[in-house]
């Protein structure tokens, strides 16, 4: 798929906080205890994985979230393992063909179910921008797993690995976020020597270029697209 960034969103690129807010606990005698509010910034550390085709930017993101969570991918390479989740998508593909969808977010939410053993990743459409941005500042934060949600009107998978909590938590849109997208260096390019190939941006900014689905039908259309954990799988 093809990338298409804003300008804004690159110009408002900043270093993610790395370190964690204080967290303050309750004192005194016979105190129920509670649970801490979450840290305001959390990255997910990732290893960047280019994709190794032009379409591959979602084979290549959910390559990079299985190995952020320990699982073993597909031996023989970035270009065997994308090959065996691509394979696995177009099989799965909703009923779309690959010129409608390539691939459909349900395909990838299933892929990343089979390959990661689990069946809690959903690809659930979001009806606004608030919406998903709660959904991604619960994952990141609270699940501590990282969201791929597609760009530029739908046409482009970017991995979303860490936020910066606002005011509201976990349970509203963060402030900044941090992503990973698959084809910044090119196909099968490497980001620059001492580069993780994460960007951050504003929420705002991102918002410039995390936009409704205005190139593709299905429960999609009109809506903001993201697979992550602890939302529901449509079809």
């Amino acid at each position: 798929m093809r990338r298409h960034p804003p300008a804004a969103a690159v110009a408002a690129s900043l270093v993610l906080i790395s370190a964690f807010a204080a967290l303050i606990i309750p004192s005194g005698a016979g105190a129920a205890p509670s649970s801490p509010p979450p840290p305001s910034a959390i990255e997910i550390p990732i290893a960047y994985h280019a994709q190794q085709d032009g379409d591959w930017c979602d084979p290549a993101d959910i390559e990079m979230w299985l190995l952020a969570d320990g699982v073993a991918v597909p031996a023989g390479g970035d270009h065997s393992a994308q090959q065996r989740f691509w394979d696995y998508e177009t099989s799965h593909n909703d009923g779309f063909t690959v010129a409608q969808w390539n691939a459909s977010p349900y395909a990838v939410a299933v892929t990343l179910d089979r390959f990661g053993s689990r069946d809690d990743i959903g690809d659930a459409p979001q009806a606004s921008l608030a919406a998903a941005g709660s959904v991604i500042s619960h994952s990141v934060a609270e699940l501590h797993q990282p969201v791929i949600v597609m760009v530029g009107g739908a046409t482009h998978y970017v991995l979303v690995t860490g936020v910066v909590l606002g005011r509201g938590g976990a349970t509203a849109p963060p402030v900044m976020v941090t992503y990973v997208d698959p084809l910044a260096y090119g196909v099968g390019g490497s980001p620059e020597p001492g580069s993780n190939g994460t960007a951050t941006t504003s929420w705002a900014g991102f918002g410039d270029w995390y936009t409704p689905d205005t190139h593709h039908g299905g429960v999609w259309a009109g809506r903001w697209v993201l697979v992550a954990a602890g939302v529901p799988l449509v079809a």
